[in-house]
């Protein structure tokens, strides 16, 4: 009796700081931990960003009801003081706790993030108070861009390139509305031998993405760990005159994709240069994530594309949309 009381006044004391959030009247408290954690919101040159709202959960319990129930969270959120701290506290089972913030107007949304605990000790989880740091960057100048989701679109034509114009949206004629081709894409089928209705069948695909003009071309760009995927500025070399993605199935295999959700791209279309070579006019774009395409002969991609000669401000401006008329599917709200 004497050791339960001794946790129970432990517990007590850890909980009567500064705990925010609803703990609710179904929450079983006999099996959960208090947690502290700090946070540290600072902007992409180390300064602190003071009133940004941080919010925190993890699981609470099982809820019963319809279709097997439902799991039901905790949250906890405080805001930011001078120095881009909040510290928070909130009880939980499992160790893991779901974090994000929402910054003040002028920075970009950082997205969410989770932080698991190593172990517990009585009634709380440790390590005690963490710093976790959140860093997010500052909105520059955005600009109007030709911004598309292409979803699923299936290539006219298999084994020659079809042109893509990323400023009409679609194919160059005569399969399309498009005029210029910025993309020369590429649907390269291998044959299989035929399987029985019931396997899957087997499948060898590549796409390649080729350009118009010497100088054309598309670079890998390095994902960032927050805020804007990628660099504001697209670089003014590295460009590769083609891009080659290879997808596959071997009979009873499973698919290999060649898809990374982490890939992002810079590229480089209507280039025109002068006669010693150097480049006097071109349009810079990014592809936000990678080309994703199968045995369909279907191709998703997202693109953006700065139609201000020779600018290579990557910053997109989600109100200013140059491409009109998107179906549903095709809409681009990032940045």
């Amino acid at each position: 009796m004497r050791v339960a009381l001794q946790i129970l006044f432990v517990f007590l004391i850890l909980t009567g700081g500064c705990a925010v959030g609803p703990f609710g009247p179904e929450i079983d408290t006999r099996l959960q931990h208090l947690a502290k954690i700090t946070f540290k919101v600072l902007d992409d040159n180390g300064n602190p960003i003071p009133k940004s709202e941080i919010f925190v959960s993890t699981f609470s319990h099982w809820k019963p009801g319809d279709n097997f129930g439902s799991d039901v969270d905790k949250e906890a959120h405080g805001i930011t003081d001078t120095n881009g701290k909040c510290s928070l506290e909130l009880a939980g089972k499992t160790g893991e706790y779901a974090y994000g913030v929402k910054p003040p107007a002028g920075y970009y949304y950082g997205g969410t993030a989770s932080y698991t605990f190593s172990n517990n000790a009585v009634a709380v989880w440790m390590p005690w108070n963490p710093t976790i740091e959140i860093v997010l960057q500052k909105k520059g100048v955005q600009v109007p861009m030709y911004a598309r989701h292409v979803f699923e679109n299936k290539i006219p034509v298999e084994g020659k390139p079809v042109g893509f114009d990323l400023m009409a949206g679609d194919w160059v004629a005569p399969y399309g509305k498009g005029e210029t081709s910025d993309f020369l894409l590429d649907l390269e089928s291998k044959p299989e031998p035929p399987v029985s209705p019931r396997e899957i069948p087997p499948y060898d695909v590549t796409w390649t993405v080729k350009f118009s003009n010497d100088g054309d071309g598309i670079q890998s760009a390095t994902p960032l760990s927050h805020g804007f995927r990628v660099a504001r500025e697209a670089p003014t070399d590295g460009y590769k005159p083609e891009l080659i993605k290879h997808s596959y199935k071997e009979r009873g295999q499973p698919d290999h994709f060649d898809f990374n959700e982490d890939q992002n791209y810079f590229f480089r279309v209507r280039t025109e240069k002068d006669a010693q070579g150097k480049i006097i006019n071109a349009l810079y774009g990014k592809i936000s994530g990678d080309f994703r395409g199968g045995s369909s002969g279907k191709l998703t991609f997202t693109y953006y594309l700065n139609p201000e000669p020779n600018s290579r401000n990557m910053e997109f401006d989600p109100k200013q949309n140059l491409s009109k008329n998107l179906k549903f599917m095709e809409g681009v709200r990032g940045p």
